[in-house]
């Protein structure tokens, strides 16, 4: 790498070229093809979430997309795609045991690995 300059040096030939980070990087298939979806939003969930905070929503619309994806069966919520959506673990927890504490969702907290979610 450049000192300072944010390009990585790549081989080219017999020479040396410098390339941008942001043109290596390739979005996962997972994402680009999520953006084509869409979710639809029970007028229920909308007023049990009524006051809640920001990620709380977040993560109750990212449960509703997973259990369309999942026809029903419960969901395993790890941290990885959540990472990417912009929820941290500590806040996972925190909205989960929100959205548990409004009625709209199950947990089944299993020791050292991810939570089983059941929509209710």
């Amino acid at each position: 790498m450049a000192a300072g300059s944010g390009t990585v040096a790549a081989c080219e030939g017999a020479g040396m070229k410098n390339v941008d980070p942001a043109e290596l990087y390739r979005e996962p298939a997972k994402l680009s093809k999520r953006r084509k979806h869409f979710i639809m939003l029970p007028f229920t969930w909308l007023e049990r979430l009524s006051g809640a905070s920001g990620q709380v929503y977040r993560l109750a619309i990212l449960l509703l997309y997973r259990d369309w994806k999942s026809n029903g069966m419960p969901i395993k919520l790890g941290n990885g795609m959540l990472q990417i959506d912009g929820i941290s673990r500590r806040t996972k927890w925190r909205a989960l045991v929100e959205l548990e504490r409004r009625g709209l969702i199950a947990i089944e907290r299993r020791c050292g690995k991810s939570p089983m979610i059941r929509l209710l």
